[in-house]
């Protein structure tokens, strides 16, 4: 089993590497066409399981990476940048796209009608299609998800698509 792990980890890491490398520059580049988004995200969850089980199967030859600065450092300065990439540097109200998400949330679907080119009957008949039972067309889009008990995605998916 050893030899079967220690001859696929390094592959798959590579692997998984170069999907999320490729992916994640087309992001970067805001080119997201087909599902590069999604393929993106689950390669991110294959690159920490390769990771992982590389780290696993090689773990002698690590612990002697970490007998030494330079690597060491690096490792340091890794979990220093995934640590502060948590801290919000951007407050919501200054990330236009959050602040427009956050106004098409607390929009009343009435409201909404028009900007997906749509009349208020038309969208409220394809929410019901849908199982979205509008309630109030006064209502928010959050409002009506939480009447159907939906995540707000779910209108969002409906409604824009």
């Amino acid at each position: 089993m050893k030899a079967l792990t220690k001859t696929w980890t390094t592959p798959l890491v590579a692997g998984a590497f170069i999907i999320s490398a490729f992916t994640g520059l087309l992001l970067f580049f805001h080119l997201e066409p087909g599902i590069v988004e999604p393929v993106h995200e689950w390669a991110s969850w294959l690159i920490v399981i390769a990771a992982l089980l590389h780290l696993l199967t090689h773990w002698k030859s690590f612990t002697v990476y970490l007998k030494k600065a330079g690597p060491l450092l690096l490792l340091a300065g890794g979990l220093s940048v995934a640590a502060l990439s948590l801290y919000p540097w951007v407050e919501e109200e200054e990330n236009p796209r959050k602040k427009a998400v956050a106004m098409l949330e607390n929009a009343r679907i009435a409201d909404v009608a028009p900007i997906v080119d749509s009349s208020e009957d038309v969208l409220i008949l394809r929410l019901a299609h849908n199982g979205i039972k509008v309630y109030d067309p006064g209502d928010s889009i959050e409002k009506t998800a939480e009447k159907n008990g939906k995540d707000i995605g779910t209108l969002f998916h409906i409604i824009f698509q």
